[in-house]
C-alpha cells in the first residue's frame, strides 16, 4: 500500500512539473500606444495621455485571454527612445516590424483610437459636491478602437480588429468632474466611459487571440508550383492558406492519373517526390521558397507540379 501511495505521490509531482510545458508555447507580443485617430471633441483631462492610457488596458485585456506573454511599457518606450521612433503618426508597419525585432516579439499590435466620446443631455445639477454633483441626465459614452497586428518577420498585417463599448443611461446620476480622476484609475473603470473602454479593448484582445492563432493546426492543403525561377520556386500557397515563413514542403511531380473505368472519374494519382522546397517569404495568395534537397535528379520542378507539406 505505501508503494502505491509512493508511486501516486511521484506521478502527480511529475503531472505538476511537466504538464504546463506541453501546451503551446504563448506568442510574446508587445503593444505600442494607439494614436488619438479622428477625436475631435476633447473633454477629457489634458494630463490624461489617451494612447499610452488604452494601451495599457489593452495589454491587461491581452494578458487576460491568456494567450499571450506581453512586453512591459517601460521597456517598449526605452526602445522607441533609443531608436527614435515617435509614438504617434511616424510608426507604420515597416517600423513596427523593426520595434518587434528588436524587443524579440512575435507579434506588435499598434492601432488608432478612431472614438472616445462621452455625451450629455438633460437638467442641470440638483447639489454639488467635491468632484462633482447629482443631475437628471442622458449619457452615452462610445469608444471604437482599430487595432492591427503586424508579424515582425515579414512586417505584413496578420489581422486587423475593430473593437467597440458602448455604456448609455437614463437616470439620477454623477456629473463627473474629469480633472479629478486619473485615467486608468479605479474609479475612472466605473464610469460610463471606462466601461465603454473595458468592453472595446476586450473586444480587440479577444479578436486578436483568436486571429494569431487561427493557423496554429498542421497545414493539411496541398498546392500547385506555380512558377519556377533558378533555385526559387513559386507556389499559389500563402497567408491565407495558414502558411508561414519556414514550413518544408514536398514537390510531387505527376506522371500520370487513374481513372474509374465506369465513370472516366479520377480516383488516384502516380507521381514521385522530386525535391523538398522551404517557405521564405509569404504574401496572400503566394509564397516564395528556396529548394532545399534535391530527391530525384530525373526531373525538374515544373509548373503545376504538386506540393504537400512535409
Amino acid at each position: 500500500m505505501k508503494k502505491i501511495l509512493l508511486w501516486c505521490s511521484i506521478i502527480l509531482l511529475i503531472g505538476l512539473v511537466v504538464y504546463p510545458t506541453q501546451g503551446a508555447e504563448k506568442y510574446k507580443i508587445a503593444v505600442i500606444p494607439f494614436e488619438d485617430g479622428s477625436i475631435q471633441e476633447r473633454w477629457w483631462n489634458n494630463n490624461w495621455k489617451l494612447g499610452e492610457g488604452v494601451s495599457d488596458e489593452l495589454v491587461t485585456a491581452l494578458l487576460e485571454t491568456n494567450k499571450f506573454r506581453l512586453i512591459e511599457r517601460e521597456q517598449l518606450n526605452k526602445v522607441l527612445e533609443e531608436q527614435n521612433f515617435g509614438t504617434s503618426g511616424r510608426v507604420d508597419t515597416k517600423t513596427a516590424a523593426e520595434i518587434g525585432k528588436i524587443l524579440g516579439v512575435r507579434y506588435l499590435v499598434m492601432g488608432r483610437i478612431t472614438e472616445f466620446t462621452f455625451k450629455t443631455s438633460g437638467g442641470g445639477a440638483l447639489s454639488f459636491f467635491k468632484g462633482g454633483g447629482l443631475g437628471i441626465k442622458t449619457t452615452t459614452s462610445r469608444v471604437v478602437l482599430d487595432a492591427r497586428m503586424v508579424d515582425t518577420s515579414t512586417a505584413e498585417i496578420l489581422a486587423g480588429v475593430k473593437g467597440k463599448g458602448e455604456k448609455k443611461q437614463t437616470n439620477l446620476g454623477l456629473i463627473y468632474d474629469w480633472n479629478a480622476i486619473a485615467f486608468g484609475s479605479d474609479e475612472f473603470r466605473k464610469t460610463d466611459i471606462g466601461i465603454a473602454l473595458r468592453d472595446a479593448v476586450y473586444e480587440v484582445a479577444n479578436g486578436l487571440a483568436k486571429k494569431a492563432y487561427r493557423n496554429e493546426e498542421p497545414v493539411e492543403t496541398s498546392g500547385l508550383v506555380a512558377y519556377v525561377l533558378g533555385e526559387k520556386v513559386y507556389i499559389n500557397l500563402g497567408s491565407s492558406d495558414g502558411i508561414k515563413p519556414g514550413m518544408v514542403f514536398v514537390v510531387y511531380h505527376i506522371f500520370d492519373f487513374v481513372k474509374d473505368p465506369l465513370t472516366g472519374e479520377i480516383i488516384d494519382e502516380i507521381s514521385e517526390p522530386i525535391a523538398e522546397i522551404t517557405v521564405a517569404e509569404v504574401k496572400e495568395k503566394a509564397s516564395t521558397c528556396i529548394i532545399t534537397t534535391r530527391l530525384n535528379s530525373q526531373y525538374d520542378i515544373a509548373i503545376q507540379d504538386k506540393v504537400e507539406p512535409k
